[in-house]
């Protein structure tokens, strides 16, 4: 659980009781992998976002920024991305090892969040190393900013996929 103050950044992390949970003020952070929706959501998940400031919060005690760069993405939006992304690359699969397929990518579910792309991939290097600890894990190796909530909050993060190719298989 995370209660936040009056400053957007001062949250304060607790492990809550599993009976009675997390307190009217606070936010959970969930209690395992952020599951897909049922519907099309139009804004990013709710408990990725709190993660996502609870993680920016803790980075911020050590000196690093962290910054949502693309979140919830439309399908249309995704398709735009990725029709430049086959333009540059050439070819379907070359674009899909850069940019999900909108029939694949987690953004316009609203389960995937760039972290300070395309700039500073040192501060999202923390991201990678802590973000475990509040359900988040890089996903593709090839992707330095790419981050998901396919965890609980403490578990370990699984092995990286290749790059998003890998979901066109699956």
């Amino acid at each position: 659980c995370s209660h936040q103050s009056f400053h957007p950044l001062a949250l304060e992390f607790r492990t809550s009781n599993v009976i009675v949970g997390c307190l009217v003020e606070e936010r959970s952070l969930g209690e395992g992998p952020i599951p897909y929706s049922l519907t099309a959501p139009k804004v990013l998940n709710e408990t990725l976002e709190w993660r996502f400031k609870a993680a920016q919060a803790a980075a911020e005690v050590d000196g690093v920024s962290l910054q949502i760069t693309s979140g919830y993405r439309s399908i249309e939006r995704q398709k735009y991305l990725f029709s430049k992304a086959v333009k540059k690359y050439g070819s379907y699969m070359a674009a899909a090892k850069w940019v999900a397929p909108p029939e694949i990518s987690h953004h316009p579910m609203g389960l995937a969040i760039d972290v300070n792309y395309p700039r500073n991939p040192s501060s999202a290097k923390w991201l990678e190393k802590n973000g475990y600890k509040f359900g988040l894990c890089r996903t593709f190796k090839n992707e330095w900013w790419h981050f998901e909530g396919n965890i609980a909050p403490g578990w370990k993060c699984p092995k990286m996929m290749k790059d998003a190719t890998v979901l066109l298989n699956s």
